[in-house]
């Protein structure tokens, strides 16, 4: 990196530079390269499979499917407004739950999943009709769970739960039979 910021380029292209590092060196190396960034103002291409790495390191994503771009924003963007279920799905973990499309009033659409529950207040990214075949995407964050229904419950059984030290993963199946992805915070 020192050689090749040497020269003065105008653009750094570094291919999966990290990959072959351990998590904390990882890191630590991702600090060193926001710090450069942010002292040459030099243009980085920055190559990675890691969705943590890139949102990190990078203020705008484009994210590739089969050679084609599916979004470019920043993973701010990508994360809160997906394009796409594929870029849902790419960007961190998503929970997608077959449902149909009731009504929308207001800018909010209400949906009845798989397994009867009716979720209100869902903001759509595209109009749909009513009765109409759809999938909620919710990301594992966005759910709470608490021992007794409310306003806004959708019950589940949980299947398994995980500690990673600084959180819990929970996988818990739906009504409709769908398995999710929780992160109680």
């Amino acid at each position: 990196l020192a050689r090749a910021l040497a020269y003065d380029p105008p653009i750094l292209l570094m291919d999966e530079p990290l990959s072959a590092l351990d998590k904390k060196l990882r890191q630590e190396i991702q600090a060193e390269i926001r710090r450069i960034h942010r002292e040459t103002g030099v243009t980085i291409l920055y190559v990675t499979h890691d969705q943590e790495e890139a949102l990190h390191l990078s203020d705008r994503i484009a994210l590739f499917r089969e050679g084609r771009i599916e979004q470019i924003g920043t993973g701010e963007d990508l994360y809160l407004r997906p394009a796409s279920e594929f870029v849902a799905g790419f960007i961190g973990n998503s929970n997608f739950l077959p449902a149909e499309h009731l009504q929308t009033a207001d800018g909010a659409s209400t949906i009845r999943l798989a397994g009867g529950s009716i979720v209100t207040g869902v903001k759509a990214t595209t109009s749909f009709g009513q009765g109409q075949n759809v999938r909620l995407m919710v990301r594992p964050e966005a759910f709470r769970l608490t021992p007794t229904p409310t306003s806004v419950a959708l019950a589940v059984e949980i299947v398994d739960t995980a500690f990673f030290g600084d959180r819990r993963r929970v996988v818990a199946r739906t009504a409709g039979g769908d398995e999710i992805d929780v992160r109680p915070t």
